[in-house]
């Protein structure tokens, strides 16, 4: 074991479970099997089984029909999917718990017609849908379901289970005094609100017997309205005392401040740590903790520290799945990063089904089985534009054995994402691009820069595959700057009072932008046909902080949405617009030449996409 991660990969007992190592994957929806322990979702667990995963906690499963949720344990064909789940990652070593949860006032019943149950009649924040205040005997049937639930997955093989009393979702509803405005048992003191968790997990121990590991999980919910960490402390350390608790997991964040729970690249590493702290101060038992941790290195000071035991590394490990065996065998540098831009995981999984955005396996691990295999006849690969796309394409492709070449018009490799990391807090979505330019360095492509492509150069060439990744035009009317010109400033442009920002995009883009200018004192108005601001962004859960930070900055900021502005560009020192548009790459093909159009040449869209197009043309060849 290296002594740097002496720590972290060292083994712990929670209740007679040994797990191998102190690195966790937190719960955390996929969807991946569209409510069910599917093949997919088995073997997107596997993958990081194989890494040397000390312990997975899956899919946080919803047990009661008044919350749909993306894994659902509502009948006993949960069992057989947990065994076949169990069976599969056993011989790896890596230990699995079951979240256990429900929705609260934020689920969606799956009743046609049924509001959605809570502690009192409070509003959802997401759908702004009322809920229904819960019977005494609707009580007792969700905290039976809870029980049925446990019962079931212990069944199936798994090594213990995790009660989930965070973020806002139906048991923090009862333990808040901000939700849980009843009279009678289950509310009023602390004691009343406390009830629920206590039987649920009374409940939960009796159907799993004395020797299964049961677990909770905590945390603040990252606004002064909600349960405040000193709150939490005072949960755990009530629950500690019941006996009922083997372990705690502590997090971060409610659905009144998802981009809290889930925090995108603004955030620094360990961001949730202050809070935590609070947390697990408040009990002698084994604690997990969380907030964008990336590396082992991470990890192990986390712990070294004595805040923690054993420490979450979910995005961590959706972007890399062999994050711990690559860095154990001496080559950290080769991890894949999570730049945190939340487009893949959280967007992804906002449109149907969790993913990544720079990781285009996610949740096709079964599918891609076999896929990056080397051929046994090499083909000549010309890749035009390196850009995510052009990168990860040219990647794939030589990962695969063939002979590649990259080519790109300007002096450094990245395409937009250079301009982009240069905004403010955005640094980070660059990372990807220096890993991209490291692979193909270590994977021998030959990468020629200040080399525009045309119709001699590809004939001279005579490549048997072109990808074109030559991204898209940035169309703007006369006198008007680009975002790419607002970036790639030093300072502010002189003589610049006021701005305008035509948006007819929606991405991230617009608020980049607003808040270099903003920054620099400069008073910025965004004018967009779009029917929200950076709506394409909002599922990235930035959108909210970045707005927190533009009514802060020196300049003033407002956005006019759902206005056309037409063909007029409004009246300011400084214009800016944001309309990407698709640019035909114009190279002419000689017969026989199989041709690949990628990233933002094919169409203007998100990194996650970009990622996602160019991998699928590496594979392709």
């Amino acid at each position: 074991m290296t002594s740097q991660f002496a720590r972290v990969l060292a083994p712990i007992t929670i209740k007679g479970v040994t797990i191998p190592n102190r690195v966790v994957r937190t719960a955390h929806g996929t969807n991946i099997g569209q409510g069910r322990i599917s093949d997919d979702l088995i073997a997107y667990h596997l993958a990081r089984a194989r890494s040397g995963v000390g312990l997975s906690i899956i899919e946080a499963a919803s047990v009661h029909w008044t919350d749909t949720g993306t894994l659902r344990l509502h009948d006993e064909s949960c069992i057989e999917d947990a065994a076949r789940l169990m069976d599969a990652v056993r011989p790896t070593g890596m230990r699995v718990f079951a979240q256990l949860g429900h929705l609260g006032h934020e689920g969606v019943p799956m009743r046609a017609g049924e509001r959605p149950w809570s502690a009192s009649e409070v509003p959802s924040l997401t759908n702004g849908s009322p809920s229904h205040a819960m019977t005494i005997a609707e009580i007792d049937e969700v905290i039976g379901c809870f029980a049925q639930a446990a019962r079931w997955m212990v069944e199936g093989g798994v090594d213990g289970i995790e009660v989930h009393a965070a973020h806002g979702y139906l048991l923090q509803g009862f333990l808040s005094a901000t939700t849980n405005r009843r009279n009678d048992r289950y509310g009023g003191s602390f004691e009343g609100r406390l009830r629920l968790s206590v039987e649920v997990l009374a409940a939960v121990r009796a159907a799993v017997g004395p020797d299964v590991v049961v677990g909770v999980r905590t945390g603040a919910e990252a606004d002064d309205a909600g349960m405040l960490a000193e709150d939490c402390a005072d949960v755990v350390a009530a629950l500690s005392d019941t006996g009922l608790v083997d372990y705690v997991n502590v997090t971060y964040g409610s659905c009144r401040a998802a981009h809290k729970i889930i925090g995108a690249m603004h955030e620094r590493v360990g961001y949730e740590l202050p809070t935590s702290e609070v947390v697990t101060k408040a009990t002698a038992l084994p604690t997990i903790v969380t907030g964008r941790f990336r590396t082992l290195a991470e990890a192990d000071e986390v712990i070294r520290t004595g805040i923690a035991d054993l420490v979450g590394m979910t995005r961590a490990h959706i972007a890399d799945p062999d994050l711990v065996a690559k860095t154990r065998a001496g080559r950290a540098h080769e991890v894949r990063p999570c730049i945190a831009c939340n487009q893949g995981c959280v967007g992804g999984l906002s449109l149907g089904r969790m993913a990544c955005a720079v990781n285009a396996d996610v949740g096709f691990e079964r599918v891609h089985d076999g896929a990056y295999e080397r051929v046994t006849t090499p083909r000549q690969v010309l890749v035009v534009g390196a850009g995510p796309a052009g990168l990860e394409a040219a990647r794939v492709a030589a990962l695969r054995g063939h002979r590649v070449v990259l080519c790109e018009a300007d002096t450094t490799l990245g395409g937009n994402l250079r301009w982009s990391r240069r905004f403010p807090h955005r640094d980070a979505i660059g990372e990807i691009v220096d890993w991209l330019a490291a692979e193909l360095d270590r994977l021998g492509v030959e990468v020629r820069c200040t080399t525009p492509v045309d119709d001699v150069l590809v004939a001279s060439m005579a490549p048997d595959v072109l990808i074109v990744a030559t991204g898209a035009e940035r169309a703007r009317p006369a006198g008007a700057w680009s975002s790419i010109e607002i970036a790639a400033l030093e300072a502010p442009p002189p003589g610049v009072a006021d701005a305008v920002i035509v948006d007819r995009f929606g991405s991230y883009e617009v608020l980049g932008v607003a808040e270099r200018l903003v920054y620099w004192g400069i008073d910025v108005t965004v004018v967009t046909p779009l029917p929200m601001l950076a709506m394409r962004a909002l599922r990235e859960l930035v959108v909210a902080p970045a707005l927190e930070r533009l009514a802060a900055g020196p300049g003033r900021f407002r956005a006019r949405t759902g206005v056309d502005p037409g063909e007029t560009v409004p009246a300011a020192d400084l214009v800016v617009v944001i309309e990407p548009q698709h640019r035909p790459h114009g190279l002419t093909v000689s017969d026989g030449v199989e041709v690949h159009v990628v990233g933002d040449a094919h169409e203007p869209g998100h990194l996650w996409g970009a990622i996602r197009s160019g991998n699928a043309a590496g594979r392709a060849v």
